[in-house]
């Protein structure tokens, strides 16, 4: 009767140390296969985080170059640009057009029927417009100075729409004292009114030149050095143009 109950008592105990191994044998199998899964799971990961790292260093050194590249050809595509609009003002200054083109057609044939350079240019140094002007007319005025600004100080051509005045360095005499009048060897300003035009102004010393065009005429004044106090005015009215 007691072997019996020992018996079973040491089958029992067999059986539950043979589930109790069962159970650790399949915790360590889960444990390995789990293990397992997270070591390839972690080297997949470093493998798809190094791809993905080298995908993006390869997408920025490709956008580096294509941004090179396209400052190169934003280069090229200036200089070209540059080189073009130089070409076009060369073109139009060498490549005659209009009238220019007209005559050096005229010029090329005038030359391949054999009249001789020397010739047309002689005849081209001679050809000029016809101009129309008035005789020219001699007026004199008393030139101010800081001194003197008294009457007779301007006079005035083509029909009153020019007028001229101005002003000079006063003489000294031999006191070294000021006089009224001006002194002919010092530099002069003259100013010139065209209407409502701003004035013009020129200096030097006498005898002094200048030409305007006032309304549809072309005035040339000729200034120089008169009597004591006073400058002579010259002054040729032609038709403009």
């Amino acid at each position: 009767m007691s072997y019996g109950l020992y018996d079973h008592h040491r089958r029992y105990r067999r059986r539950f140390w043979a589930r109790i191994i069962k159970l650790g044998l399949w915790l360590l199998v889960l444990g390995g296969v789990a293990g397992f899964s997270y070591l390839v799971g972690v080297e997949q990961l470093k493998s798809r985080q190094g791809s993905m790292q080298e995908e993006l260093a390869n997408a920025t050194a490709a956008k580096d170059k294509a941004e090179r590249r396209a400052g190169q050809l934003q280069q090229i595509a200036q200089s070209l640009e540059v080189k073009t609009k130089e070409l076009e003002i060369r073109l139009q200054r060498e490549v005659p057009s209009g009238e220019l083109a007209r005559l050096s057609e005229l010029l090329s044939r005038k030359l391949a029927e054999g009249v001789k350079p020397e010739r047309i240019a002689f005849l081209l140094e001679q050809a000029s417009n016809p101009r129309s002007c008035a005789r020219p007319e001699t007026k004199r005025f008393v030139l101010p100075t800081p001194i003197y600004r008294g009457a007779n100080t301007s006079v005035a051509f083509a029909d009153g729409s020019l007028v001229v005045t101005g002003e000079g360095v006063p003489a000294r005499n031999a006191g070294g004292s000021p006089e009224a009048w001006y002194d002919p060897t010092k530099p002069v300003t003259l100013r010139i009114s065209n209407g409502d035009a701003p004035a013009q102004e020129i200096s030097g010393v006498l005898p002094l030149q200048h030409s305007l065009i006032a309304s549809d005429k072309e005035v040339k004044l000729t200034v120089s050095a008169g009597a004591r106090s006073f400058v002579e005015v010259t002054g040729e009215v032609c038709r403009f143009p």
